[in-house]
């Protein structure tokens, strides 16, 4: 039984005895509780896997509800941690996650140190919090060895101890009714002589609002301002005087009050009265500013000022450029640029540790008396392209090495920050055991000092094949070596083999990069690929070693290899941009140029984009047809994420984040899109932009999303800024759907109310024709029931941006089982999805990587959906639709709620699981029943749906550009 369904009374019945494995004596035990509130239940299965999964022998797992008799998270912990007797404790939130060998991690640690508990990083699921990076700092980088309590342990006193480990004797100090999950119960611990370990390691993934949240929402915290100033000062009292006192100090300034000040926009007036005190009890400190962050800094003095509109501004600024900022040099000082300019210069200034040293050994060459070793240096928050900049490098005796500078481009990529960007050296290394390097850079009167670590030498990796070069040739990887050459493979996720040698030569193989997709040959997607030869690693010299990690240029890919952690080589495939083109300081600059370029616009000129370049189709795919149908003078440009991707015929491909492709949205006349537009784009004086979106409106959009999600105004602003505030026109199916879009954006210009140009080649006389050829490709019999399954995303499954988890409500197997042979199903799998494998479902094709939805449309004879726009679409074809929708009400009340009632725009019949999808697919009644409804379902939404939607927005497009050039 699924952990979802399961109620209190099984919950109870499990409570220790999910996992229980032999122990040894000699090694501590630990007893992990997982505490279960109502809301947890769909998530208690993936809690429970992560524990049973640990890399530790000894742990019993305590399942433990919150109940009527246990009514709060605390109780529930408590009783838990009381019928167990482990040496160690770990809470668990049955919707909470434990790293791969965290308990393993945790338990050494505190053997060894004799801490009273142990935590490591902390990871959130979705969108992390900026405080809670600030608070982590960049890298985490604090050693896993015990530390004094005084010694960088802020973050547990900061976080919660769910994750965390901590000694049983500890747990019996603890007040009955100490509320140990927040920091008070971690001070209490802390409170007298007892120490704190913290790694480097991630040992607990949270996942904010039990999992519900969705992706990129906002909450205030302002809510809770009360309970979280009571909570500071209790801290604060229980610690006392010392230097965990004092980190706890730093802590309380450097992130506990910021993190409510950031959302001061959305404080009423006695809200803005209480952060102010809150603020004042920090900054009434002597040097209150010491340790504490330029961030930080700027907000508290700004609250402590009452400079409530400024404090706003720099708070937008915080929350756009995330960890980047703008900054100067003055003397010896990094200051601060922000958009208040009347900051003192000690709140500006940024302290040494916000400006360390960062230093990265790229490449080491062979042994021998010329070997050399490459650098990649950065001074955080500091521009080394300033030409003051010099370098010292000495060995292990203190004297000088020889140097010189090389190209700073892999630097700044490997550097990630927007506004300043990194440097590079060669230095010849002195000696054959020379492992550690003092290095010195300086700008002006700043000065940074550090080390760098030679890397040991890599015992050479015997293999039939080894690599003595690597070269990229057009669209091939040219592999050079010596051995059975023959056997180099490829291998893709999951270790598939993806290209296999198409020219064998003497002491030479030529791989294509590219591969089979449904019947024509693109190139192989960016990701990661690993080298080989048959099933082994593949070796590489001592000359090619020191040369990696290497990166070249070819044709379709961007090819960086290098050493792989398992041994072997690894290629990294990317965009073919060059290195002004590439990383977030090249990115910058071009932006910066585009922003004040100033040219006429040419209104000959067009470009196309659909799904940020990922694919060409949708309505732009079908508006440049028939553009290009009616006039074909026209010059065409279609932006492309990667040279996988292809440009229509006719139309002239341009990638994405290119120098060349800033340089079309600057001098473009006319851009047709399905997506936003990024938030440095701005549109021209007389040019054109044709919003079409993606979808037929159906779920909140605008305004109502926005609201959702807890979006704050200076967040709603950007979002405008990218979106409504730039269009000329939209497109939408009907003058009823249009009025949402008005009302939702605001947005009072032109609609092309014509239908939806993407949905002319379903009822196009040539589509039956397509359909039989699509089958024919997929290797669907001419008796077999093509069943389409494309479920949406769910935006609180999101890792990060366009990338989700796939819903799990239909078991694919044994619905492809149960359907028997005369059933295929295809798995379509949101753009934003990344689609389990699917074992034991012989009858299952996963489609997600199909370039054109509307053949997948054709080719289906029924679809199982839920909330996706894509119903409207199948229903042009009149085939039978399920509705495989067990979370509806969860659905319907989350960030996409329905603008309109879901059950009257979904024709068919709903069922909750695998049994009832397979059930209504079996029904031979389903297509004569539900057919009349999906005609009257199509005359409400999509009168316009005649074929010839194209036509209509073309014109009106047209119309629009000759008024706007005229």
């Amino acid at each position: 039984m699924s952990a979802r369904s399961l109620p209190v009374r099984t919950l109870r019945s499990r409570m220790g005895a999910v996992v229980r494995r032999a122990r040894t004596v000699s090694l501590p035990t630990v007893d992990v509780v997982v505490v279960v509130e109502p809301v947890d239940r769909p998530r208690l299965d993936a809690a429970l896997r992560s524990v049973s999964g640990q890399g530790y022998a000894h742990v019993t797992v305590r399942v433990s509800p919150v109940t009527d008799a246990e009514p709060t998270w605390q109780a529930a912990a408590n009783t838990g941690v009381a019928a167990g007797r482990g040496d160690f404790v770990v809470l668990l939130r049955g919707c909470d996650l434990l790293a791969p060998d965290a308990i393993r991690l945790m338990v050494e640690s505190l053997t060894a140190s004799g801490s009273v508990l142990c935590s490591g990083r902390l990871d959130q699921a979705g969108a992390p919090e900026p405080w809670l990076l600030r608070a982590q700092g960049r890298g985490h980088a604090v050693a896993r060895t015990a530390h004094p309590s005084g010694g960088g342990v802020h973050l547990p006193l900061d976080l919660t101890l769910g994750g965390t480990m901590i000694r049983r004797s500890a747990w019996t100090a603890l007040e009955p009714d100490e509320d140990w999950l927040l920091s008070t119960g971690v001070a209490r611990l802390l409170a007298g002589p007892g120490t704190a370990d913290l790694l480097v390691e991630p040992t607990y993934t949270w996942f904010p609002d039990h999992g519900t949240r969705a992706y990129g929402a906002t909450p205030s915290a302002l809510p809770e301002l009360d309970d979280r100033a009571a909570r500071m000062e209790r801290i604060r009292d229980l610690l006392g005087e010392g230097r965990l006192a004092e980190r706890w100090r730093r802590t309380v300034a450097g992130f506990e009050v910021p993190r409510l000040l950031q959302d001061a926009e959305r404080a009423d007036a006695d809200e803005w009265r209480r952060l102010r005190e809150v603020t004042t009890a920090v900054t009434g400190q002597d040097r209150w500013w010491v340790g504490v962050g330029a961030a930080a800094r700027a907000l508290l003095w700004l609250a402590t000022e009452d400079r409530r509109a400024d404090l706003e501004l720099v708070a937008a600024e915080i929350a756009a450029l995330g960890e980047d900022l703008r900054t100067v040099r003055r003397g010896a000082a990094v200051l601060a640029e922000w958009p208040v300019t009347d900051l003192p210069e000690e709140i500006r200034e940024l302290p040494r540790t916000e400006t360390g040293l960062l230093t990265r050994v790229s490449r080491v060459g062979p042994p021998g008396p010329d070997r050399r070793a490459e650098l990649l240096l950065a001074i955080d928050h500091v521009d080394l392209a300033d030409p003051q900049t010099r370098i010292v490098v000495r060995d292990a005796r203190g004297e000088a090495v020889d140097l010189e500078p090389i190209d700073p481009a892999e630097a700044s990529r490997w550097f990630g920050r927007r506004f300043q960007a990194a440097t590079a050296v060669s230095v010849r290394v002195p000696g054959a055991r020379a492992t550690r390097l003092q290095i010195t850079v300086s700008v002006g009167e700043l000065t940074r000092s550090g080390r760098a670590h030679l890397p040991a030498r890599v015992p050479r990796l015997t293999s039939r094949v080894v690599v003595e070069d690597l070269s990229v040739d057009g669209g091939a990887l040219v592999v050079t070596g010596t051995g059975d050459l023959g056997l180099v493979r490829v291998l893709g996720r999951g270790d598939v083999v993806v290209a296999t040698p198409t020219e064998l030569g003497d002491g030479q193989v030529r791989i294509d990069l590219s591969a089979d997709l449904f019947g024509e040959l693109a190139a192989l997607a960016p990701g990661s690929y690993r080298v080989v030869a048959g099933a082994d690693n593949v070796a590489v010299t001592e000359q090619l070693r020191g040369r990696l990690p290497e990166v070249q240029l070819g044709s379709r890919h961007r090819v960086r290899a290098h050493l792989g952690p398992r041994g072997g080589l690894v290629i990294e495939l990317g965009a073919p941009l060059t290195d002004d083109e590439l990383g977030p300081y090249a990115q910058q600059r071009l932006q910066s140029a585009y922003a004040v370029t100033d040219r006429p616009v040419d209104p000959d000129l067009f470009y196309f984009e659909s799904y940020a370049g990922r694919t060409a189709t949708d309505s732009p795919r079908a508006i440049f047809e028939e553009l290009r149908r009616r006039r074909p003078d026209v010059r065409v440009r279609w932006g492309i994420a990667d040279a996988g991707q292809r440009a229509p015929d006719g139309a002239t491909p341009v990638l994405i984040r290119s120098r060349e492709w800033y340089d079309v949205l600057a001098g473009a006349g006319v851009i047709v899109m399905n997506t936003d537009t990024e938030v440095w784009f701005r549109r021209r004086p007389g040019q054109v932009l044709l919003q079409t979106f993606h979808g037929y409106p159906s779920k909140a959009m605008g305004r109502s999303q926005w609201e959702a999600k807890d979006y704050p105004p200076s967040l709603v602003r950007e979002f405008r800024a990218r979106g409504v505030d730039t269009w000329s026109a939209i497109l939408t199916p009907t003058p009823e759907m249009t009025r949402h879009y008005r009302e939702q954006y605001d947005y009072d210009g032109p609609a092309f109310e014509q239908g939806y140009p993407r949905d002319d080649d379903l009822t196009a006389p040539g589509a039956d024709a397509r359909r039989d050829l699509v089958r024919s490709l997929l290797g669907i019999g001419a008796d077999q029931t093509a069943v389409l399954y494309a479920p949406t995303w769910r935006d609180h499954l999101a890792s990060r941006p366009r990338l989700a988890a796939m819903t799990e409500h239909l078991d694919l197997a044994q619905a492809a089982t149960e359907l028997g042979p005369g059933f295929v199903v295809l798995l379509r799998g949101h753009r934003f999805h990344r689609p389990p494998p699917v074992r034991g479902a012989a009858r299952v094709v996963d489609v997600t990587a199909y370039p054109e939805i509307n053949d997948l449309i054709l080719a289906s004879d029924a679809a199982v959906l839920d909330y996706s726009s894509l119903r409207f679409d199948f229903a042009l074809t009149g085939r039978p639709m399920v509705f495989l929708v067990p979370d509806l009400e969860e659905y319907g009340a989350g960030s996409r709620q329905f603008l309109f009632p879901f059950e009257d725009s979904a024709p068919g019949p709903f069922v909750d699981d695998t049994a009832g999808v397979v059930a209504a697919l079996r029904d031979p009644g389903l297509a004569a029943e539900w057919g009349p409804r999906i005609a009257a379902f199509n005359a409400r939404y999509q009168p316009y749906q005649d074929g010839r939607a194209s036509e209509r927005v073309v014109d009106a497009l047209l119309e629009l550009v000759e008024r706007s050039s005229g």
